[in-house]
């Protein structure tokens, strides 16, 4: 799964999945860390990380985490990709050619848009079924649908582009 850390104001990528062999695999930009990690306590988790152990105490509100290791603090946030691009579209006034991608595998339920319709920021685009839940990806701005990569009824792979907004 697709995951946006932001820390000191840098937007860093992190995915996280299991490899072919089962193990949980943390990339973060282009390193990949096979991770093996043990909640010990409510706040304190053990991590293993190519072969190196962790003491990790983890304080959580919301989307805000303050972590402690090896006598370091370190604080970040960490966001799902579709969170993330709400919360920059809110902040800082998206422009330009969006791609609305989808976060996990799932069907289209409905398309609301089609390529030359306008849109306003928040309009609804396509409604994604994931999950057992139906999830509205909605526009991060105003402009011109310039793009739909998608049918109702369809099935697709996370990342699967829904749809171009310019």
């Amino acid at each position: 799964m697709g995951y946006v850390a932001v820390v000191g104001g840098e937007h860093i990528p992190v995915d996280v999945f299991r490899n072919p062999d089962g193990e949980l695999v943390v990339k973060v930009e282009d390193r990949e860390y096979v991770v093996d990690a043990r909640w010990t306590q409510l706040d304190l988790l053990s991590l293993i990380i190519d072969g190196r152990s962790y003491q990790v105490d983890i304080h959580s509100e919301k989307d805000s985490h303050r972590v402690l290791v090896e006598g370091e603090h370190f604080d970040f946030e960490l966001f799902d990709e579709r969170k993330a691009l709400l919360k920059s579209a809110a902040g800082l006034g998206v422009e330009g050619i969006q791609e609305i991608r989808t976060s996990m595998p799932g069907k289209i339920v409905i398309v609301l848009v089609a390529e030359g319709d306008e849109v306003q920021e928040g309009d609804g685009l396509v409604i994604v079924e994931a999950m057992k839940m139906e999830n509205e990806m909605k526009s991060p701005m105003a402009g011109t649908i310039t793009k739909v990569g998608v049918v109702e009824g369809e099935t697709v792979e996370g990342g699967a582009l829904l749809v171009v907004v310019e």
